[in-house]
């Protein structure tokens, strides 16, 4: 592990002593190292046992399960954060990577025994109390299971497909950290694309997809016919482009915002949480405090240079921000990582089953986006005069539409890019660069056809590293734009149905939740862009009237 000095680069006193104190999960490597041997020794015992087929041995087989996934989520930590610390730490990575394997058979054990024991068992067994908490994971797994690959299947797939899906990867961060120009690589940008498209496409049939477009959908717990109709409602809007409209007349000189230095953006980020409330606003507190050492601030040249958030059941949640740069996007992304990591110490203090820490990765971004809204909006509200208010209100309308807009736009190019690798239409960079081009004019009559957008496709870093992840930004963008709108009507009431969201975890669809504690539909797409537009073209109203009361010399 290196040793973290935030300030070694920054150069401020006051960005120093942010550091993750890994004594949170283990007093030792050595101490992690043990827990991880016997983990793995026991994940094994688990994974050979027989199906229980009574109610208190199926209690004790899942109170055994979530007992291991607390213990992985504790190592995960630990190694993630090692490896986080120090790119040249292959052995944590190594280590790490194959807690995530473990994990994967575990969960695939789970899903097996829902197979074993079917739906009438799964709802008869938990009728009994103690067994009815359960219900949700037995009955999802099952769903799982109608698309599980069989083992002959699982084995070729590992064997054949996933090394290549894996060097495509490597091999397009490779090119984009080279430093050459992405139009000098076009063909082996889209060789690259082509062959994930394809080698995806071909496990989701296997899985008993159309493509993987379905498959992936499926797993994220969303539909293609909602993305189409979700992708359509955005269509259909103007918004976004009046809202290019009017930026393009932002008036000179801009405002340009003082530096942040960690003290102070994490004060700016605490203070925007206030109107949520004490429950709220203290988990913040507790998560920023230097004190409490569960925020690191990385600026060492061999750390992860971005921010994520740690967390598991039964562990402290923490935030890791490495080469803060102090810029206003940076507090942006801090606020970000932070949401996440307050939802998984709620989830930590409150949810006493480890398999509903996790779920759809669409909820837990809106949770992190609308903390992002959270901090912007506080910093146009507390704004000093006219064009600092313009500045941080174009601020928070522009992440606003790129949530919904560039979020449509990313989601309609992928998966026409997978459909139409299925069906031969997408064969070369040309190809790819048509495509690129009619999606982005579909939704921004003036993107143009220009090199930025023709080649956008070798851009998206999520097409190659995590394919078809971009969607949850889609989602996660209407949900926080309406969490905001429900907040900004009434906050003390919207806090309180908020906190119980985050404290409950994932032990529903999210459309149960999302129904049940905020009183959202999720299958109502229209509505939830309606209202996501109403609140971008209302801020984009207030941003031409303070333009048009600045002149150019003001």
């Amino acid at each position: 592990m290196v040793a973290v000095l935030a300030a070694v680069t920054l150069g401020a006193s006051s960005d120093a002593g942010y550091q993750i104190d890994l004594g949170h999960y283990f007093p030792s490597a050595a101490a992690e190292a043990q827990s991880r041997r016997a983990l793995f020794a026991e994940a094994g015992t688990f994974v050979a046992s027989e199906t229980p087929r009574t109610g208190p041995a199926l209690l004790a087989w899942l109170q055994r399960y979530d007992a291991l996934l607390q213990l992985i989520g504790r190592n995960d930590v630990y190694l993630y954060l090692l490896a986080e610390e120090d790119d040249r730490d292959t052995a944590d990575a190594k280590a790490d990577d194959a807690l995530g394997d473990v994990q994967d058979r575990l969960d695939a054990r789970v899903v097996r025994a829902a197979q074993d024991l079917g739906y009438g068992k799964i709802v008869a067994l938990t009728q009994s109390p103690s067994l009815d908490p359960y219900r949700y994971l037995l009955l999802s797994s099952l769903a799982e299971a109608r698309h599980q690959l069989d083992p002959a299947s699982a084995r070729a797939v590992a064997a054949a497909i996933d090394p290549v899906l894996d060097a495509n990867a490597s091999s397009y961060k490779a090119l984009r950290n080279s430093g050459e120009a992405i139009a000098a690589h076009r063909d082996a940008y889209a060789a690259l694309l082509i062959s994930i498209a394809t080698g995806r496409n071909g496990i989701a049939r296997l899985r008993g997809f159309a493509d993987a477009v379905e498959a992936s959908y499926f797993d994220k717990s969303l539909t293609p016919a909602s993305v189409e109709r979700t992708l359509q409602a955005v269509r259909h809007s103007t918004s976004y482009a009046r809202y290019l409209a009017v930026a393009r007349t932002a008036p000179e000189p801009a405002f340009s915002p003082p530096p942040f230095p960690v003290v102070a953006a994490v004060s700016t980020i605490l203070a925007a949480e206030q109107p949520m409330g004490e429950a709220y606003a203290g988990a913040y507190a507790a998560l920023l405090d230097p004190a409490q050492r569960r925020l690191e601030i990385c600026s060492d040249p061999h750390c992860d240079p971005g921010g994520f958030s740690v967390g598991a059941s039964g562990s402290e949640s923490g935030v890791f921000y490495g080469a803060f740069d102090r810029t206003t996007n940076a507090v942006r992304a801090l606020a970000h990582e932070s949401g996440h990591a307050v939802h998984r110490q709620f989830m930590n203090l409150a949810q006493p089953i480890a398999a509903y820490n996790d779920g759809p990765h669409f909820m837990f971004e809106s949770f992190a986006i609308f903390n992002e809204l959270l901090l912007l909006d506080h910093l146009y509200e507390t704004a000093n005069g006219t064009r600092e208010r313009a500045y941080y209100l174009n601020a928070f309308i522009d992440d606003a539409a790129f949530q919904v807009f560039r979020s449509a736009q990313e989601t309609d190019l992928e998966q026409s890019i997978y459909r139409g690798v299925d069906d031969g239409t997408i064969r070369t960079c040309a190809d790819l660069s048509r495509l690129s081009s009619a999606a982005f004019l579909r939704y921004d009559p003036s993107a143009g056809a220009g090199p930025d957008v023709a080649l956008y496709w070798a851009r998206d870093r999520l097409f190659y590293t995590d394919p078809l992840y971009d969607v949850n930004y889609l989602y996660a963008g209407l949900l926080a734009l309406q969490y905001f709108s429900d907040y900004k009507r009434d906050p003390a009431a919207f806090s309180k149905r908020y906190v119980a969201l985050l404290k409950n975890g994932f032990n529903d669809t999210p459309a149960a939740l999302e129904r049940k504690f905020l009183g959202v539909d999720l299958s109502n797409e229209a509505a939830l862009v309606a209202g996501a537009t109403a609140l971008i073209d209302a801020r984009t109203t207030s941003l031409a009237n303070l333009y048009a009361g600045l002149s150019p010399t003001r």
